[in-house]
């Protein structure tokens, strides 16, 4: 009762969701409560580990059994609880996909022909919160202070009043240091150009309140020089640079991932999955290791607008359609390849609505903490090898289902006395192969042949 962590703040608060039309008792974008559940025979008799019992003919029906506690006890002396099945199923939904969590993407336009290939959260690049030498700052993915891009009026006004006034004194000493960095630099050069001696190195305490000033003016006049000692002094979370400060700045280094959308609010990973890579083969047990990984069916949530995407529903979490030349898109049809039905318009004859398989391969979490899933057109076989693994489909047995091959006549050899080849071990009764070839030897079917690979998905 008493490892009960405190509740995190809503995503939004109730005044966002209001504005934005949206259901109080929807799925929130992540979980806000901790999910505690309980073993069987303590949930038979209520027993949850808490100050008091929950219901039993209220909790033992549940085929989840995860509640989360907004109020251990309260003014009625009860215990306030909700189900938690719903951030619990998603949970195991998205883990049964293996998808790796990698770094948000940056802007494409910004970054030119660097390489845009997505990235895991726990590589050192960026799986630190700590300055350390030869680490860009910058990539940190936690800094002291906020994103200023992202706070609303009330809430920059509030930091500057409880956060930033008071640290002007602070302030000026940290110029000081910095002007003195530079004028040492700049002595230090013009001493290596003329062939002297070094000068004395200048301290911070050396710095006059003239020279202050004067560096102050030259600061308002470079802006760029000005948002990067505030951003270290303060610790700010980076911003998208303007747009005529771009050329300067792709020159110098590479923008920060998080410039353009924000830190998250914890680890990248946010503690869903720990893989680092998707680059593992699935071994099927008659066909070895695969190509690619298993497909998920994917469910058609909005065809298809003229001023709106289609969207998909894979694994419980809202996505766009796969980009590039797949049948998901409406160049592709022109192509040649066959429409999705459902993807162009909605379609009510469709028996439990519109669906089709998707490959996922990766995922990120966002500033606001919602997961955001990148998912690409399923291979033609895998899809194939996935109805035959559920039942949907036979690929070698398409004619006849296996559950007559076994009931078929196996005779021994020895018994056959019409047969005089010993190429296998076992014929039926008559006298046909059906051990030791891939294909009988008479009756071939043309759905066991090569041809009819798949063909028949009925």
């Amino acid at each position: 009762m008493f490892s009960v962590p405190k509740p995190l703040p809503p995503a939004g608060g109730d005044a966002a969701a209001v504005s934005r039309h949206l259901s109080p008792t929807a799925t929130t974008p992540y979980p806000t409560h901790q999910t505690i559940t309980t073993p069987e025979s303590s949930r038979a008799i209520g027993d949850w580990g808490f100050k008091r019992a929950l219901p039993v003919h209220k909790t033992i029906k549940s085929s989840t059994p995860a509640v989360r506690i907004r109020q251990i006890d309260s003014i009625e002396k009860v215990t306030d609880y909700r189900s938690a099945s719903d951030h619990t199923i998603t949970l195991q939904k998205f883990q049964e996909m293996n998808l790796p969590l990698s770094l948000p993407a940056t802007n494409r336009a910004r970054v030119g022909g660097l390489n845009n290939a997505p990235k895991s959260v726990f590589e050192d690049e960026g799986d630190f919160t700590t300055l350390e030498p030869g680490r860009p700052e910058e990539n940190r993915w936690k800094f002291k202070g906020p994103w200023l891009a992202g706070l609303t009026k009330g809430q920059f006004d509030k930091y500057m009043r409880k956060n930033v006034r008071s640290k002007r004194e602070e302030f000026r000493s940290f110029l000081k240091k910095r002007n003195a960095e530079q004028m040492n630099a700049a002595a230090l050069q013009k001493a290596l150009d003329q062939g002297h001696e070094p000068p004395t190195p200048l301290t911070a305490e050396d710095i006059t309140d003239e020279q202050l000033i004067e560096y102050q003016r030259r600061l308002r006049s470079d802006r760029v020089t000005l948002f990067s000692l505030v951003s270290e002094f303060l610790d700010l979370a980076p911003l998208q640079p303007p747009s005529f400060f771009k050329d300067r700045i792709d020159t110098a280094k590479r923008p920060s991932v998080y410039a353009e959308n924000g830190p998250p609010m914890s680890h990248p990973s946010a503690g869903i999955s720990y893989l680092r890579t998707a680059a593992f083969a699935e071994n099927h047990p008659v066909y070895g290791p695969q190509a690619h990984q298993t497909p998920v069916l994917a469910r058609i949530v909005q065809p298809r607008s003229t001023q709106q995407t289609a969207k998909l529903g894979v694994g419980g979490f809202i996505t766009e359609v796969p980009l590039g030349d797949t049948a998901f898109n409406a160049r592709a049809f022109a192509g040649g390849k066959t429409t999705i039905p459902g993807i162009q318009s909605f379609d009510p004859d469709i028996e439990g609505g519109a669906k089709s398989f998707v490959q996922p391969q990766y995922a990120r979490v966002d500033s606001s903490g919602s997961i955001q899933i990148t998912v690409g057109e399923a291979d033609t076989e895998a899809q194939l090898i996935y109805k035959e693994l559920v039942g949907k489909a036979d690929i070698y047995n398409s004619g006849a289902s296996r559950s007559e091959a076994k009931r078929s006549n196996m005779t021994p050899l020895a018994q056959v006395q019409s047969r005089k080849s010993f190429r296998s071990p076992y014929r039926n009764a008559e006298g046909n192969k059906v051990v030791g070839d891939r294909q009988p030897a008479r009756n071939k079917r043309p759905s066991e042949s090569s041809q009819g690979y798949g063909l028949d998905l009925s």
